[in-house]
């Protein structure tokens, strides 16, 4: 990218998380579900501090839920701020986050040297806006819930794949983004599809069998490394790594 680009990731991040901070500032308030005063801040307090000790599902089976996402609603909860500016920070730092790999997307989805430069930074733009327009950006900013953040590993998967001429290191890192994003929200798995497609269209027999192989390992990586430390948790206290998602011997 040039230093155009540069400048202008920088400037559409900035007005991103200016535009999402303001829902709240807005509103006066960071609204919080019934899931917020269920788990959410439980599971952020219990990434900091496990309670295996103290705790009994205290937060019923959501307890068992991958915690660490939830730390910085935790974090927010316990500063001495208005419900507003913590919904401001929360926002923003989400826009910050999200913006960069869809923009990274969109410039690799439509950028063509036949058109005007002002029109391909226009269709950038346009494509970001709708992005952070949608009913489930919207309502997932102004909320608590985790799934914003487990997307962002998830879209820079999307955005590597999306490259004219991608490499098997390429694949190799959006697998591992991919089976980190698994590993922070288990419903990420239905993104396998995107994976298996991109994979299969690769023209030469050999290099397709190499990238196939460069993924799945790759995913597995990401995936434990990201997991491990709940997992092993869940395992030494209940017998499952996946307590109770999966089957699994349990002794608690």
């Amino acid at each position: 990218m040039s230093r155009a680009h540069w400048l202008e990731l920088f400037a559409l991040v900035s007005l991103a998380a200016i535009a999402a901070a303001a829902l709240p500032l807005h509103e006066g308030s960071w609204s919080w579900s019934w899931d917020a005063l269920n788990h959410h801040v439980y599971l952020g307090y219990i990434a900091e501090q496990p309670r295996w000790h103290l705790d009994v599902v205290a937060a019923s089976v959501q307890s068992w839920q991958y915690p660490y996402l939830y730390w910085p609603v935790y974090r927010l909860s316990q500063l001495d701020i208005g419900g507003a500016a913590a919904g401001a920070i929360w926002a923003a730092s989400l826009a910050v986050l999200l913006t960069p790999p869809i923009w990274v997307l969109s410039w690799q989805l439509l950028r063509n040297d036949s058109q005007a430069r002002w029109q391909a930074v226009f269709e950038r733009i346009a494509a970001c806006a709708l992005a952070g327009a949608s009913v489930l950006v919207l309502s997932a900013i102004n909320t608590t819930t985790n799934d914003p953040l487990a997307a962002v590993p998830l879209l820079w998967a999307l955005a590597l794949m999306a490259a004219p001429r991608p490499s098997d290191k390429a694949a190799a890192w959006a697998g591992a983004l991919w089976g980190v994003s698994v590993a922070f929200k288990l419903s990420n798995l239905l993104a396998f599809p995107l994976l298996a497609f991109w994979w299969w269209s690769h023209e030469r027999p050999r290099l397709r069998w190499r990238r196939g192989a460069a993924i799945a390992v790759a995913a597995v990586m990401g995936f434990t490394l990201a997991y491990a430390p709940w997992g092993w948790q869940l395992w030494r206290f209940t017998g499952s790594a996946f307590h109770p998602w999966l089957p699994g011997s349990s002794q608690f």
